[in-house]
């Protein structure tokens, strides 16, 4: 009898198991393990900054895959076909004709760099009319942006000769003497920058009126690359230079998983928050300097940081256990009102053991003054007796009912002692009777 509060506990904890499993159909899906990136080309800055999320992300057990394209108008177009659930995008080349894309943040400023011969004097756009210009290459962010300068200053392929090369390309040939000027948009860390810095023979152009661009491009602002920043030994830049920068965002289909919003944006922060040359500590990711709208969750973490399950456990836990808090609906719902109805049934449950014995101790007890025969009453002795052995045997209850319990063996010792007494009564009266007969 030890198991009896089996008896109320197992029905509880099959209902609650029952209503878990029902709840658990709702649970969102787990977030898949392994999404594609698109970013501009191998050594590029993009690239790079993808192969260190990569590697943080395998930490996590998380395969990001990485696609090389020419550039961020490649990357638009492999978003928009579900070639790729992310891509790294440089400002200002997006258009209405993009759908179904959100930010994720803006992470680093990308400046604009418009390498020149040095024996090219360039202090505005318009003196690139009639040189040979490389403007970046069909697909690569850098060439729509070329363009509209150029545009804003009268400069067309109809009285320049615009050439379509790749970075590593237009580099090459600017070293070489083949063209005049280059238009590169990529961040300071790309390898590009600095071997185009170093070379005697190549200059970059201060941007004199980046005020008035900066005004007229809402994705553009101001940089300032002090004397010294590239190389402080061999003083590179040798003086000031202002340009021209827009910010390169991390930009998502509509579908992706939510979860993965957040492991994204985690790792994106590990990665930006220090800042570089032209960024300050903190500054990115950030919602500022965005073209598409900001994905609701990525706003979310930007403004907050991550929730205190993801600051306590590794992302995969934490997600988990997010997923799974639907469960909490039948356990709140089911598990409090059962608990608390299962008290008293337990009570009830104990008690009953012990109470269940008086209907034979009440039958018995008014039984007693009818008994005139000494073998039935002995008979009856028997069976209290017996049953004194039986409750002995049988019965077993917590601690806190023990006072109910010996009550039970008080009672029935109380109507063996009665039945003991009418046994003497009619015995005497026997004795009697035998007496007066004889």
């Amino acid at each position: 009898m030890k198991c009896g509060s089996c008896k109320v506990s197992i029905p509880i904890i099959l209902i609650i198991l029952l209503s878990m499993i029902i709840a658990y159909q709702f649970v969102e899906p787990a977030p898949p393990k392994e999404a594609s990136i698109a970013t501009g080309r191998v050594g590029g800055g993009y690239h790079g900054f993808a192969l260190e999320y990569q590697k943080l992300l395998a930490d996590e057990g998380f395969q990001l895959n990485i696609q090389a394209t020419a550039g961020s108008i490649e990357v638009l177009k492999r978003l928009e076909s579900g070639k790729v659930s992310l891509g790294l995008v440089q400002g200002g080349t997006s258009n209405d004709t993009v759908a179904g894309l959100q930010s994720l943040g803006s992470l680093f400023y990308e400046p604009l760099w418009v390498f020149h011969r040095k024996n090219l004097p360039l202090e505005y756009l318009f003196q690139l009319r009639g040189k040979r210009v490389a403007i970046g290459e069909q697909g690569s962010g850098t060439r729509p942006m070329a363009l509209q300068l150029l545009q804003d200053n009268q400069v067309s392929r109809y009285n320049t000769t615009l050439l379509g090369l790749s970075s590593k390309e237009a580099a090459q040939q600017l070293i070489a003497g083949k063209i005049d000027a280059a238009f590169f948009v990529m961040s300071p860390s790309a390898s590009i920058i600095p071997e185009l810095l170093h070379n005697q023979e190549i200059d970059l152009m201060n941007f004199r009126r980046d005020l008035a661009y900066s005004s007229r491009y809402p994705f553009l602002t101001s940089v300032k690359l002090g004397e010294g920043m590239i190389d402080l030994k061999n003083n590179i830049p040798r003086e000031d230079k202002i340009l021209l920068a827009t910010t390169a965002s991390l930009v998502a289909r509509e579908d992706l998983d939510p979860n993965l919003v957040y492991l994204f944006l985690m790792k994106m922060v590990e990665v930006h928050k220090a800042g570089g040359i032209f960024e300050k500590p903190g500054q990115f990711p950030s919602e500022r300097f965005v073209e598409f709208s900001m994905n609701q969750d990525a706003s979310y973490y930007l403004e907050n940081g991550p929730s205190w399950l993801q600051r306590i456990f590794p992302f995969w836990i934490a997600t988990t256990l997010d997923r799974l808090k639907i469960l909490l609906i039948p356990l709140l719902a089911v598990m409090f009102p059962l608990l608390r109805g299962a008290i008293p049934l337990y009570q009830f449950g104990i008690r009953f053991k012990i109470f269940r014995w008086y209907s034979k101790l009440y039958e018995m007890d008014h039984k007693v003054k009818e008994i005139n025969d000494l073998s039935s009453i002995g008979q009856e002795i028997e069976k209290m007796k017996a049953l004194q052995h039986e409750i002995l045997e049988q019965v077993s209850v917590p601690l806190s009912y023990m006072g109910e319990f010996y009550a039970l063996r008080m009672h029935i010792q109380l109507v063996v002692d009665r039945l003991e007494e009418r046994k003497m009564v009619l015995a005497k009266t026997n004795k009697k009777i035998v007496a007066l007969q004889q």
